[in-house]
């Protein structure tokens, strides 16, 4: 079970970092890679890309899933687990977001006339999040 949590908080700020393309290429261009993917034909580093193509709703249902669904030795242990990885994936989405970067994703909706979104709109998020409402 504490290998599931691992491997997900291990994944998780590369996984949002497909979302913040501008924050992902200072931290690659400025840090040392440190994740390194074992599966597959033999160890290379982990890209952003690699955990990013099911949007980070979906991957945090299916982490929150595999991990009560994981084996753990202390009783008590598997809800502390999922809290514990809830948390961090706030976390992390609150510094990327705190970056200044805006998320990719597509706007529908009304402009002003500085062309900046105001008034009535919709902002589909690459990570699958969905923004309907006013814009000032």
């Amino acid at each position: 079970g504490w290998t599931t949590f691992e491997s997900a908080v291990s994944t998780e700020a590369l996984a949002r970092l497909a979302y913040f393309p501008g924050l992902g290429k200072l931290l690659e261009e400025r840090l040392t890679p440190k994740v390194v993917e074992i599966d597959g034909a033999g160890p290379r580093v982990a890209e952003m890309e690699d955990r990013a193509d099911e949007g980070m709703g979906p991957r945090n249902k299916r982490v929150i899933a595999a991990i009560k669904e994981a084996s753990f030795t202390g009783k008590g242990d598997k809800p502390v687990v999922v809290e514990l990885y809830r948390e961090y994936a706030v976390k992390v989405n609150i510094a990327m977001a705190r970056s200044g970067e805006v998320p990719k994703g597509e706007y529908e909706g009304e402009y002003n006339a500085a062309g900046e979104r105001e008034g009535r709109g919709v902002m589909r998020f690459a990570n699958g999040n969905v923004y309907d409402g006013e814009w000032k």
